[in-house]
């Protein structure tokens, strides 16, 4: 039935919010709420929009932040985006709280296409439910999305299948200054994400390179980059160094590739909509590309980027042309590329008949969620029936919409199907990549990717089970002398780093060994442990091996920042060696506001039986900490759990690594050989990790941390600075009475002393 807009003696007014507003600029999310705002005030020009966005400070603040905004307001608006998802918990927090305020003050609640999960902790699921259940209108922009919400309890008629918010959103030329180095159509257009730039990522992003000087050859097209995140107005850190590492792989095979700047929205989509076709791991140059009928391919690196890329063309019945970035880099983008371009034509005109529809379902889902708002009435018999529509789509095209939800169950099996055929095979196919990306770069490049290793899940399963893993060869000859010589320079004082500690070996007791110095009186190589490498020129590149931080991100989280607890060379010096009993690496001596539970052992010179290497006990990091209060194993414990048939020794060749599970119970011998025994020890954390008795972080080697600490570190340094003082304060009053009851002993002693004299 037709509605027409409720008249109001007042301005409406709308609380919206979006993921925008922070560092770095992020296209799709400033289009997305842009593409609203303008929606909003053409059916209403004079309407308020209160425009929220991230918060750098957290969800600390965030609920008088809320009541202060939604005081006054007529309903509250989540502006679409990929973020109702434990993979962005801050995010999550965020939108969770304002519908839970919005509904205790009975405002009506509206979203934009949203992403929900795939990702969803138990807890996050439940919280996200429960706030979900108290929207009015909730728009999904995949099927996969529909489904999760329909699991959670969201009813089918509030549910509205429909693209991104930035579907429609119109074009505009840049200024003469911004359009400088756009290249002449007919041009390719490529956006890839920083992940592609990652070391450990340059076999792949050499094999793309390679393929996308065939494609540009073989089609006639020029090569054009363009960054979806950064600073406003330049290539910039994020996108940015994966254009800039791209246009570098291409020079070298000849080839020219226009690196353009990180523009607005508007001019973004300009662009994209001039190109002859799309490649991109981003969301949104899909979303743009599709909607002017530009052929798109996608490439995916996990679960959450699929659903979203998928979903993104599958509005146009274009999902198939999406591939996995492991497929991609096997040369598989090539093939697909060749596919598009040859049925260009028809997958254009394919994508023209799809918009029709899409034009005027987003007409009805505006006059929907208006009507949610309160700012429609219904003229006529009745309003449109829930049971007349599925997702929000007239009944008439449910047989479009069961297609493409079969689709989608198809695409996902495959992709699963695929990432396992990838790690059974990925060995194979890093030395294939690596032979590919040979022709296009040289040197050390070389080198990082015949070092890249990966591990297979079989491993990851070992390592479960036992708590270490052997990794294999990690250092060249030449790597390993340079190193053994920089820890004998430290120790010898050839070399100075006020940042590193070093403890001398006295082959006597482990509890009386002395304390570390930042340098010894005289030089010596009799030394046990040098500390603090994570400062150290040389050391540090092996403290960020591709390796270990790939390890980092598989225990900590892909997303997490990873600090250094301790990185250390620990040495057994030749002839004597301090024995180290049976311990476990944590609890409260190291007063962590959580455990690290990752310890990566190098070997600088072969550990064998006869020179003390490290002896453990598999599968006892399952146990968990067996004593909080220090690292030593109790003997009673030892008799339980260390019988000697299951102790296994850890001989490690030199330049070889091993991966241990901080609570393995392990321990290490003397050394009776003319030679020394050394390795580097480094134990990772999650880089939010603190210390409890100063709120300090710890040096950082991958990732970042945000500026401003956690709301609770503030009010732990409050609490331990009154502590401080009240211990000062009752230090000083013990400290009196026992004055006090010593003067009163004396005095009695002397009076004795008196009475006996006389």
């Amino acid at each position: 039935m037709p509605q027409v807009p409720l008249h109001s003696p007042v301005p409406r007014s709308v609380v919206m919010v979006a993921d925008v507003g922070a560092e770095p600029f992020h296209v799709g999310d400033e289009a997305m709420l842009v593409a609203n705002v303008e929606a909003l005030r053409r059916h209403d020009p004079d309407v308020r929009v209160t425009v929220i966005g991230r918060d750098p400070g957290g969800t600390a603040g965030l609920p008088k932040a809320v009541a202060a905004a939604l005081e006054g307001a007529d309903g509250l608006f989540l502006s679409g985006g990929g973020n109702l998802s434990s993979s962005w918990p801050e995010l999550l927090g965020q939108r969770i709280g304002w519908m839970r305020e919005a509904r205790r003050r009975g405002l009506p609640i509206v979203t934009g296409g949203q992403t929900i999960g795939p990702e969803l902790s138990t807890a996050d699921r439940s919280a996200l439910a429960k706030a979900l259940a108290g929207v009015d209108h909730l728009g999904v922009r995949e099927l996969p999305s529909a489904a999760l919400a329909l699991r959670m309890g969201v009813p089918a008629e509030r549910l509205s299948y429909q693209p991104d918010d930035a579907f429609f959103l119109a074009g505009r030329p840049p200024a003469a200054e911004e359009r400088i180095g756009c290249p002449d159509e007919p041009f390719l257009l490529v956006t890839l994400d920083p992940a592609f730039a990652a070391v450990d990522s340059r076999p792949g992003l050499c094999s793309l390179a390679l393929q996308l000087a065939r494609m540009a050859a073989e089609s006639g097209l020029r090569l054009a980059f363009l960054p979806h995140v950064g600073p406003l107005g330049s290539l910039g850190d994020e996108d940015g160094r994966a254009g800039a590492a791209l246009g570098r792989l291409l020079e070298a095979e000849g080839v020219e590739c226009a690196l353009l700047p990180v523009m607005r929205p508007a001019e973004t989509v300009w662009v994209t909509q001039r190109a002859a076709a799309v490649v991109s791991s981003r969301y949104h140059p899909l979303v743009f590309g599709a909607a002017a009928a530009v052929p798109c391919l996608g490439i995916y690196r996990d679960d959450y980027t699929r659903i979203k890329l998928q979903g993104a063309l599958t509005h146009l019945g274009m999902e198939a042309w999406c591939q996995s970035a492991a497929d991609a880099e096997r040369f598989g983008l090539v093939r697909a590329f060749r596919d598009l371009w040859n049925q260009r034509e028809e997958i254009a005109a394919a994508m023209t008949r799809a918009r029709e529809p899409l034009e005027a379902q987003e007409e009805r889902r505006w006059r929907r969620l208006l009507a949610r708002l309160g700012w429609l009435r219904d003229i006529g018999d009745q309003p449109e029936r829930p049971a007349a529509s599925l997702l929000g789509w007239p009944a008439g095209h449910t047989g479009r919409l069961a297609a493409a939800a079969l689709s989608a169950l198809v695409l996902e099996r495959q992709a699963s199907e695929a990432e396992a055929a990838h790690w059974r095979g990925v060995v194979s196919q890093l030395e294939r990549t690596a032979g590919h990306a040979a022709q296009a770069v040289r040197g050390r490049e070389r080198r990082t990717m015949e070092a890249t290793r990966m591990l297979t899940e079989q491993q990851w399963n070992d390592y479960s089970r036992d708590g270490y893993l052997h990794l294999g060869k990690v250092l060249e000859p030449e790597e390993l002398e340079a190193l053994r010589q920089r820890a004998d320079d430290l120790a010898l004082g050839n070399v100075k780093n006020p940042d590193v500690q070093m403890q001398l070996d006295t082959g006597g007791v482990y509890e009386e060994l002395p304390t570390a110095v930042r340098g010894f009186e005289r030089g010596t190589r009799l030394y046990r442990k040098i500390q603090g490498l994570e400062t150290d020129d040389l050391f540090v590149g092996l403290v960020k091996h591709p390796l270990f931080l790939e390890i980092c991100a598989r225990q900590y989280g892909p997303h997490a920042p990873i600090s250094i607890f301790r990185a250390m060379v620990m040495n057994k010096p030749a002839g004597q060696g301090t024995v180290l009993p049976w311990h476990q690496d944590g609890g409260n001596v190291w007063a962590l506001d959580r455990d690290p539970l990752v310890t990566i052992w190098v070997a600088l010179d072969t550990a064998t039986r006869a020179n003390g290497c490290m002896e453990v006990v598999p599968g006892t990091h399952r146990l968990g900490l067996l004593s909080l209060y220090g690292s030593t194993v109790e003997e009673e414990h030892v008799k339980v759990h260390c019988p000697p048939e299951r102790v296994q020794p850890l001989e490690v060749e030199a330049g070889h690594a091993v991966l241990l599970h901080n609570w393995l119970i392990h321990r290490s011998g003397v050394n009776p050989t003319s030679g020394p025994r050394r390795a580097l020890t480094v134990c990772y954390m999650d880089g939010r990790t603190q210390s409890i008795l100063t709120g300090n972080h710890f040096p950082l080697v991958a990732g970042s941390l945000p500026a401003e600490p956690y709301p609770f570190i503030h009010q732990l340094r409050q609490d331990c600075a009154t502590w401080r003082a009240a211990a000062t304060r009752q230090m000083w009053k013990v400290g009196l009475q026992q004055l006090r009851g010593g003067l009163s002993r004396v005095r009695a002693r002397l009076a004795a002393a008196r009475r006996w004299s006389e």
